[in-house]
């Protein structure tokens, strides 16, 4: 449960967000141990789930979405908060760089020093914030499904020879 970690070394951080965990299972008595362990507050680090609404309702009200993954086949969550506006800091790693290009701040998910730096480098700056949101408003357009089906029906006709 890596994710806390970010939170706990800057003062600052601890101090003014909080983490909201959306989907899967609720917390484990070890995963509820390691926050308290790093000094922060149970009620800091929330862990909900709903319908797609809710989910884009907390993209649309986060101050930043992180995502720590360590690999993904392709990557949805970061497009889903860029698609609602939201800037992202994301793990450098596996699929990440390729599908979200230039609209996040990248880190390396194994150091909690650099995933920090990602969150207060945008948090912090409402400059950088505002540009992550434009280039993710740009990148999202890179991944409509219109586009996928266009480009499948294009792969289909590559290869299937008409009778």
């Amino acid at each position: 449960m890596g994710y806390a970690k970010p939170l706990s070394h800057t003062p600052r951080l601890l101090t003014n967000f909080d983490i909201i965990a959306f989907g899967g299972p609720q917390f484990t008595n070890t995963e509820n141990a390691e926050i308290h362990a790093l000094g922060v507050a149970s009620d800091q680090v929330k862990h909900t789930s709903g319908s797609d609404r809710a989910l884009a309702s907390h993209y649309m009200n986060a101050s930043i979405f992180v995502y720590p993954s360590k690999y993904e086949g392709f990557g949805f969550p970061p497009l889903e908060a860029m698609n609602q506006n939201c800037p992202v800091a994301s793990s450098n790693t596996s699929s990440m760089p390729e599908i979200i290009g230039t609209a996040a701040e990248f880190f390396d998910p194994n150091s909690s020093s650099d995933i920090s730096r990602a969150i207060e480098d945008v948090v912090y700056s409402s400059s950088r914030s505002a540009e992550l949101v434009t280039l993710g408003q740009a990148r999202v357009q890179n991944f409509t499904w219109e586009k996928c089906a266009l480009e499948t029906l294009e792969t289909y006709q590559k290869f299937i020879k008409p009778f």
